[in-house]
């Protein structure tokens, strides 16, 4: 999945620092044709803008202190700006909102046409990918600081504001995407008309006069003013049909602390800047995110929303989540931010023919693709794009095996443990299928150890996604649980194929290698389970009903019952007290070959993961009785070879009757001529059974072996000749 990292004001020093090079590459022409307020007053059909100008501080600049790009609307764009916000003359504009206005229309630095179609911010050397794909610059135009509320620390916050960057849309974007201008530009803006077939559109207008040479920049005309663009959040804020998103969308809000807004803008206030931090793309920040600060990613980078309706959301809640909650805003924070996370798209502007080719994906690989009719609402944006729609697209999540982790609360810790594991990529990856056992928050709280520790939900506060932890019991008291704690967990209740079954019994092999899950009716075990030899806390299982594509879903269920904790404990640990009863007479062997007892126990092994082959207690007391002598060197050449390597064996699976593993096994035993011991496995598909060199067959007499974190145990019905 992606990770969004905001960029924050320190950008703004960094910007600072371009300014000698920006300087150098957009040169201020050498001759003289008097300011740009000259030249504005000097055509005489500006009279409006400039009295706005005035009224602003932004006089003295384009007055000739300092070198900007002037964008000016005409007298009568100007007029019909008044007309429609029902203004009757420029002064009836309040100052905040004019500063705002004309800010708009003032770029930071002097770009002639040229550069305007094919902006380099890397340098005049470097190459782009497309002319024109460099598509915003920075203007003077910045809302004020604000007071924002934030609920999950009931406390309110100054929050920054950035410069706004206008959009200017050349010929070179849309023929460096390769799509139709005309048609894609008139999407967002229909009350405006595409013109730029030889230059550019500037946000909401025409190009009259491209590049008219002043004193301190250039100065385009237009044929409207430019309507200050807010945020993606800001526009869906307003706009009540969206109000269920941007709730959701907020309850993932953080408020940071920023240091050099602070000391350059706070005035003795700390001032913070709004994000959400790693999870979702900050819709609410004038700026686009980025790894690194960059001004290519700010001229650049664009999210793009497909936000549905109150009314599309409402049918997905009820499909969804109804069954659950009691309404939209008691979903847990994980299945909403799935949900919110597929609404979502960042890298660059997307328009409406890009979206109908089918050749974008959300996060999860679902296409983003609709006919351009669908969108209900669109807009620009000062930091990307709305595609308002009455449809939701539906989170692949919610359509596979994994539903009902994110549906049905009760399973809300195995969904932290497999979204930490990293396995929801694979179980919503249509390459596989999966049989899932669910366990619930109860079972996993109440019954369930895993490794002999005790496990704790800790919800520090419901209101601040990222306060809630699994946690369990460590060397000082209980822990945040690690990664790969809950990796070992999950993967055991996530089988990828049913391998071997037998009447009403069933192996199904995992994710977590050499890991298995075994059926018997409607019981399900775990190694560890198994090995316990009692059914007090084996879970059943039911299905879980519903239309998945990639596999099925079970419940696990029982009064206190345990999840499917897999086997921590070793074979070369156990004794004759804490081993299976048909074991301990094979154990007792050990002790007398002195494998119990070296170091480190069975040292032989070195290490290597390995079945044991365990004949009947009267075959080895046969076995043992035959030998000529009872020293521990000759028990122990007597049993090493009932230890199979199962590395040196080629085995990726321990067997099961109709895996088809099979083939050579390679001992840790010797020969009398010093070469290793060998054995063949033969997969009946009924049973399996052992070959020796004498051509003798043994046959494995338990269907569910024993398996041990270290090695699997298998029950043969006689002894094994080596040669």
């Amino acid at each position: 999945m992606k990770k969004w990292i905001p960029l924050f004001v320190g950008l703004f020093s960094f910007l600072t620092s371009c300014v000698n090079e920006l300087d150098k590459y957009y040169e201020t022409p050498d001759w003289l044709k008097g300011n740009s307020w000259e030249v504005l007053e000097k055509n005489g059909n500006f009279k409006l803008f400039l009295s706005a100008v005035e009224r602003t501080s932004y006089k003295d600049l384009v007055q000739g202190k300092g070198i900007i790009t002037v964008m000016a609307p005409t007298d009568s764009a100007f007029q019909a700006y008044l007309t429609a916000n029902n203004y009757n003359s420029v002064n009836d504009i309040p100052l905040s909102q004019l500063d705002k206005l004309i800010g708009n229309h003032l770029l930071f630095y002097s770009f002639n046409k040229e550069a305007f179609e094919d902006y380099k911010p890397n340098g005049v050397e470097s190459e782009n990918q497309y002319k024109g794909m460099y598509y915003k610059f920075r203007t003077k135009s910045r809302d004020s600081i604000s007071v924002e509320y934030d609920a999950t620390l009931g406390q309110y916050h100054k929050v920054i504001h950035f410069d706004r960057f206008l959009p200017v849309f050349s010929n070179n974007i849309f023929v460096g995407k390769g799509i139709d201008a005309k048609s894609n530009y008139e999407f967002f803006y229909p009350n405006s008309t595409w013109t730029g077939s030889t230059g550019f559109n500037v946000s909401n207008a025409s190009v009259k006069d491209y590049a008219l040479v002043s004193d301190n920049g250039y100065v385009y005309t237009l044929n409207k003013v430019l309507d200050p663009l807010e945020t993606i959040y800001t526009n869906l804020k307003n706009d009540a049909g969206y109000s269920q998103f941007t709730k959701a969308y907020d309850r993932f809000a953080q408020y940071q602390y920023d240091a050099t807004a602070t000391t350059d803008y706070g005035k003795g206030d700390s001032l913070f800047v709004k994000s959400y931090g790693a999870t979702l793309p900050a819709i609410a920040s004038e700026w686009p995110i980025s790894s690194y600060l960059s001004l290519s990613i700010l001229s650049y980078g664009a999210h793009n929303v497909f936000a549905p309706d109150n009314s599309a959301m409402q049918a997905f809640f009820n499909k969804y989540w109804a069954p659950y909650y009691s309404d939209i805003t008691k979903v847990n924070f994980e299945p909403m931010l799935a949900f919110l996370q597929n609404h979502v798209w960042s890298g660059t502007i997307l328009f409406p023919q890009q979206i109908e080719s089918g050749l974008y994906k959300s996060t999860y690989g679902t296409p983003i693709k609709f006919d351009r009719s669908a969108a209900q609402k669109k807009s620009i944006c000062v930091n990307g794009s709305i595609y308002g729609l009455n449809q939701v697209v539906v989170p692949p999540m919610f359509q596979k095996v994994t539903a009902p982790m994110y549906c049905d609360p009760k399973y809300n810790l195995i969904l932290d443990m497999m979204k930490n594991a990293s396995y929801i990529p694979t179980l919503i990856s249509n390459s596989n299928s999966f049989d899932i056992f669910y366990p619930s928050n109860d079972m996993l709280l109440s019954y369930t150890n895993l490794d002999g520790k005790a496990m704790y939900y800790i919800n520090t506060n419901p209101l601040k996604y990222g306060a809630q932890e699994i946690q369990i019991d460590g060397d000082n008291g209980p822990t945040t649980m690690s990664v790969n704690q809950k990796k070992t967990l999950a993967g055991s209740h996530i089988a990828t194929e049913k391998i071997s079954t037998r009447t009403n019994e069933a192996v199904y092999r995992t994710l977590q290698p050499y890991n298995y899950i075994y059926t018997k009716g409607n019981k399900a075990y775990s190694s560890s389970l198994y090995n316990i030899g009692s059914d007090a806390k084996v879970p059943t299982f039911t299905k879980i009903e519903g239309e998945w594509d990639n596999g099925n879903a079970y419940a696990l269920n029982g009064e206190t019952a345990s999840a499917l904790v897999p086997e921590s404990n070793q074979f070369k640990s156990l004794s004759t007290t804490t081993s299976p009863a048909d074991l301990k007479t094979f154990i007792a062997y050990m002790t007398a070959a002195g494998f119990t007892s070296a170091t480190p126990p069975y040292n032989f092994l070195q290490g290597e993961r390995f079945i044991a082959l365990v004949p009947p207690a009267a075959s080895l007391l046969a076995a043992y009785n035959a030998l000529p002598s009872k020293t521990t060197e000759k028990v122990a050449a007597l049993f090493k070879p009932y230890f199979i390597n199962v590395s040196a064996s080629n085995l990726l699976d321990y067997p099961f009757p109709g895996a088809n593993v099979q083939g050579q096994l390679v001992t840790f035993g010797k020969k009398s001529d010093g070469t290793t011991a060998t054995f063949t496995l033969v997969d009946r598909g009924s049973e399996l059974v052992i070959i020796d060199a004498k051509g003798n067959e043994a046959k494995v007499l338990n269907y569910f072996p024993y398996i041990y974190a270290d090695g699997a145990v298998y029950m043969i019905d006689k002894t094994l000749a080596v040669e």
